[in-house]
């Protein structure tokens, strides 16, 4: 057992400091297709690559591990302190990522065939996920590798709209303007506004705003972004009523829209997830989290889903990502043993 450890977490140093060092801010993703063509050949894990998304998918089989490559901008050089791992995804998502191909390598050579997904732009519209299903991908059971502090299994996301708002009004010269899109607009945002309270209201945050292009001159059009975030026990179609009669005069168009998810606590993924933190000592939590992940969009293909990963999820979209390879470690083990329980019943 302890020498499986040591191997693991040797090979998990290895691959995340690889991994972090390579910058794939969404859209960027085909920055590591040379990582993915090396753990291929070095975990004997048959490689394919999306064409439309240009994600990644390592070995065979109907049973399916995950996670994401892409990660939010801003490139952190990746350093090591102890068993410390720092860098620009450690967190979200590379080190559930990391995880998963090591755990898929390990059954893999019990026999136990398992596929790792590492999805492309997860932390934009989520094109890598969306490609499955479209081109009718399927897996009887599916884990999404998302940070969930190690111990938690989460069985709830919120859904989310992505919404463009596009006004337009009169230019005047500012030193006699009557009129200001700008203050116009304003009101309105601040009506609309609703910050992140608790998990069952809806959230509506501003996070574009752009206007003008003269400083003596008030502005003709105005561009605003709203990310929207609704629980399942919300109602979509009031929340797009409410912004559609507060904007009347504007034009709004749906960028992208992930309805929400909520999975039985019954279903055999969430089980075999329980069971294996068990089987390490190792009290689960089951979750909901007010963001929106790949398994909303997964669910398509099965409702036997749940999602868990190492890592502080506080840490994820920070300048202070950083995972343990014990974290890893948990990690990797828990998967294995879930996905051991799994086979043994599904086949």
């Amino acid at each position: 057992m302890q020498q499986e450890k040591e191997l693991v977490k040797q090979n998990a140093r290895n691959l995340l400091l690889d991994i972090l060092s390579i910058y794939t801010p969404s859209k960027s993703e085909q920055n590591a297709i040379n990582f993915f063509e090396k753990i291929s050949k070095e975990f004997n894990l048959k490689l394919d690559i999306l064409p439309e998304s240009n994600s990644y998918l390592l070995g065979e089989g109907d049973i399916l591990l995950a996670s994401h490559i892409d990660t939010v901008p801003g490139f952190i050089k990746p350093k090591i302190d102890g068993e410390i791992i720092y860098g620009r995804g450690a967190v979200d998502a590379k080190g559930p990522l990391v995880s998963m191909i090591l755990a898929a390598w390990l059954l893999n050579e019990k026999g136990i065939k398992v596929r790792v997904a590492a999805l492309t732009d997860e932390e934009n519209t989520s094109i890598g996920a969306k490609e499955l299903v479209s081109n009718n991908y399927r897996f009887k059971y599916i884990i999404v590798g998302e940070p969930s502090n190690t111990t938690d299994i989460v069985i709830e996301y919120r859904g989310s709209i992505q919404l463009d708002i596009q006004c337009y009004g009169k230019s005047e010269h500012s030193s006699s303007a009557r009129e200001n899109l700008i203050i116009n607009i304003a009101r309105k945002l601040l009506e609309v506004y609703k910050q992140p309270e608790n998990y069952d209201k809806p959230s509506i945050v501003p996070t574009i705003i752009s206007a003008g292009e003269t400083y003596n001159v008030t502005p003709s059009k105005l561009y605003l972004h709203f990310d929207i975030r609704y629980s399942i026990n919300n109602n979509r179609n009031e929340i797009m009523d409410f912004i559609g009669k507060t904007f009347t005069e504007c034009q709004t168009i749906i960028v992208d829209e992930t309805p929400p998810i909520r999975v039985s606590v019954n279903n055999p993924v969430v089980k075999s997830l329980v069971r294996a933190l068990l089987k390490q000592g190792i009290k689960p939590k089951l979750v909901r989290k007010a963001g929106t992940s790949d398994m909303n969009i997964l669910q398509k293909i099965t409702q036997n889903i749940a999602s868990y990963g190492p890592g502080n999820s506080s840490l994820e979209h920070t300048n202070q990502e950083k995972i343990s390879l014990d974290e890893i470690y948990i990690g990797v083990k828990t998967y294995m043993i879930a996905i051991e329980e799994l086979w043994q019943k599904g086949y």
